[in-house]
């Protein structure tokens, strides 16, 4: 005998079974939807993401290269002839010529023109009221966006005249190699060995340096010092910086032989460090600086003025 089975239908016409795998269907078509609907937000989101980075490298690259510019047309404005690296054999140095008026009507602060040759380090030096204002505004006095070049400025702290026994300047690390970056790469001993020469420029005279260490200072470190209180504390600063230096030199003076250094300082680009550049005077057309003595609080016999300041925490 044919066994009878007997099947429910539901109010579609469906047995319990096909309507659940429906159901099932239905669901999972549910959670496809929602999967694509997701991986669509991801990659809108990813695509915005990435036309902004675009963009923003686009607006860096025009920063980087308009601050380029601006500081070209500053060296034309202050016709410097020091746009060839043979300059570095110049053998008159007083006879190195700068436009301070044209320099100074366009701006002020304008105390000197740093030229490393081998480098693209060719800038005027500002000084400031404090170390913040020229972090962020240029020679002209326009702040950057994304890309902030700044100034190559010295520390309001250090006197004018140059009868300071240190002077400290600064500049950015830029990521196109501008500014100060160079000043990083010194830590390799070719590099350094290759531009040992810095000419520093002045309304009051011209100075040919050597450098003689490059130093990695923690952000922390008590750097900055402008006067020393006598002849022993600045033999010792001097031979602690030659000690540490990255590079090595033979033919520099003894630490207690130099009266005067010039300090350059930038980020490392890689931490909160900086990298700093140390010089003394090889030659100057300032006058009254021998042995830098017949300055007011400063000489021999004379504690003179210690002063200590953060590094350069505040610059990179």
């Amino acid at each position: 005998m044919a066994r009878h089975i007997r099947y429910e239908y539901d109010a579609y016409g469906m047995t319990p079974d096909a309507r659940a795998a429906e159901i099932e269907e239905i669901l999972e078509q549910g959670a496809r939807r929602r999967r694509r609907r997701f991986w669509t937000i991801i990659l809108v989101i990813a695509l915005l993401v990435l036309i902004g980075a675009l963009v923003a490298l686009g607006v860096i690259g025009y920063s980087y290269i308009q601050g380029q510019q601006k500081y070209d047309k500053i060296s034309d404005i202050a016709d410097v002839g020091m746009e060839s690296n043979a300059a570095a054999q110049v053998e008159d140095i007083a006879s190195i010529e700068v436009d301070w008026d044209a320099l100074r009507a366009a701006n002020p602060d304008t105390v000197a023109w740093v030229y490393i040759p081998h480098t693209v380090i060719n800038y005027p030096v500002v000084k400031g009221e404090d170390n913040d204002h020229y972090l962020y505004y240029d020679f002209d006095g326009e702040a950057g966006w994304l890309a902030n070049y700044g100034a190559i400025f010295m520390d309001y702290r250090n006197k004018p005249k140059w009868r300071d026994e240190a002077y400290f300047i600064y500049g950015h690390h830029m990521n196109d190699g501008s500014m100060f970056a160079d000043i990083a790469g010194m830590e390799d001993q070719a590099r350094f060995d290759e531009c040992r020469t810095v000419f520093l420029l002045s309304p009051e005279g011209n100075f040919r340096l050597r450098t003689f260490a490059i130093v990695h200072s923690a952000p922390d470190e008590l750097l900055v010092q402008t006067v020393f209180k006598d002849d022993k504390e600045r033999t010792e600063y001097i031979q602690d910086k030659m000690d540490r230096s990255l590079a090595k030199v033979d033919d520099v003076p003894a630490a207690k032989d130099i009266d005067q250094v010039f300090v350059f300082a930038t980020c490392d680009a890689g931490s909160w460090g900086r990298d700093v550049l140390f010089a003394y005077v090889e030659e100057t057309s300032v006058e009254g600086l021998e042995g830098l003595e017949g300055r007011i609080g400063i000489g021999k016999n004379s504690e003179g003025v210690k002063e200590f300041v953060e590094d350069v925490k505040e610059t990179s």
